[in-house]
């Protein structure tokens, strides 16, 4: 490195730990304008090797995205800038230009703590008083089987409903069980089908009655008893869910949706089957399930996703991106090569709004990460340094490329 490359250094550093005096400031500022895009290139990404960010996008970022990674993990913390704020929006602009001209790949990230959770305090997608939206939160409905039904957004924590041993318990914001005590399968007065189902810009986490747990995502709905009776433990999807099955060799565990059959012993598998989507991805992180779909039959092994596409034809594929496709359940957006439809879906869905298109599709794919803790005014944001341009009116967005 050059002397003047180590002075960049050490100036973004102290501009990234927001203890860079006013005279520094300036001093970064005069250095941005007489360093090559290539010595940026070698500063940034020096700095992004040390700071502790995943590596599944290392081979695949230009500086402006590393850059973006690197402010953003800054910009978290509590420690304030020796620096006028006025001063600071124009170096960004430069040191984002500068960066992007060797930039590859469009991408945007909104970097959050590691297994950061969706704020339970987001309890509805609605607009804030400034007229922003927020993201969606803990918000779903339960029927149960003898027609009662239960908002459990607001509920208070403990037991909801009891009959019997069965005792149905709010645990936490965003989290209910089926608690089946000393009941056995001799005794199943209180068994009946239940539905717990969450709206748009909803989410929740259910733990049956023999343990197994189930992460509901956005306008889903699973019915499940409130006992498992019998030598088979069986739900039914609608809308997309995450799994981690309890093992019972005595009892197989069968997820039902409206195009597949899905038969388990003990597993974590999503499964993702919304009308709107046109296709059923079945993804398996752990174990080993049957998918079953008239007379197609196909066992994945983790690591693979069983696809049933638009013309109902089963294939399986071979070494899927888990991360993404799970990413919902750790609070995330997460896209690789996703295109603006893709993205835009998922983002209607978590923030309850209608997407509007104005031209036609754009072909452009983007990859980034984004909390889905932030308003939607910041995730768009985002998404306009991919060059993706929007208009938000009310609870529509317009995308006008």
């Amino acid at each position: 490195m050059t002397n003047a490359s180590e002075r960049l250094s050490l100036l973004l550093n102290r501009f990234l730990k927001k203890t860079i005096t006013s005279e520094e400031l300036c001093e970064l500022s005069s250095l941005l304008d007489g360093v090559s895009e290539q010595e940026i290139s070698i500063v940034l990404k020096k700095i992004y090797d040390k700071a502790s960010v995943p590596t599944f996008f290392a081979d695949k970022l230009p500086s402006e995205h590393i850059l973006e990674q690197i402010l953003q993990r800054t910009e978290d913390s509590n420690m304030s800038v020796n620096a006028p704020a006025k001063k600071i929006r124009p170096l960004l602009m430069k040191l984002t230009a500068a960066a992007a001209v060797i930039g590859l790949v469009v991408g945007f990230f909104i970097f959050p703590s590691k297994n950061q959770q969706p704020n339970s305090q987001h309890i509805s997608s609605i607009q804030n008083n400034d007229g922003d939206i927020l993201p969606g939160g803990n918000r779903a409905t339960l029927k149960m089987s003898n027609g009662t039904t239960i908002v459990l957004t607001n509920s208070p924590n403990g037991i909801l409903a009891q009959y019997g041993s069965m005792a149905v318990k709010k645990l936490a914001d965003g989290q209910l069980a089926f608690d089946a005590g000393s009941s056995t399968t001799e005794n199943h007065q209180s068994n009946g089908w239940n539905t717990i189902s969450t709206p748009r810009g909803g989410q929740y986490q259910l733990t049956l009655s023999d343990g197994s747990k189930v992460w509901l995502n956005a306008e889903s709905s699973l019915k499940f008893p409130s006992q498992f009776i019998g030598n088979e433990r069986r739900v039914e999807l609608v809308g997309e869910a995450y799994f981690e099955v309890a093992k019972n060799r005595k009892q197989t565990f069968k997820v039902m949706s409206k195009q597949m059959e899905i038969q388990v012993l003990g597993t974590h598998f999503n499964l993702s089957d919304y009308d709107s989507q046109g296709t059923s991805k079945t993804t398996l992180v752990s174990g080993s399930i049957k998918i079953r779909r008239g007379t197609q039959v196909h066992l994945l092994k983790p690591g693979q996703q069983a696809v049933l596409n638009k013309d109902k034809e089963l294939t399986l594929l071979d070494h899927v991106d888990i991360e993404s496709e799970i990413a919902w359940k750790n609070g995330l957006f997460l896209f690789k090569d996703a295109s603006i439809q893709h993205v835009m879906e998922q983002i209607a869905r978590w923030y309850d709004i209608e997407v509007v298109y104005q031209k036609n599709h754009s072909k452009k794919l983007l990859n980034g990460s984004v909390s889905r803790t932030v308003r939607l005014s910041a995730l768009m944001e985002m998404l306009a340094y991919t060059g993706v341009e929007y208009e938000i009116q009310g609870k529509k967005v317009f995308i006008k490329n």
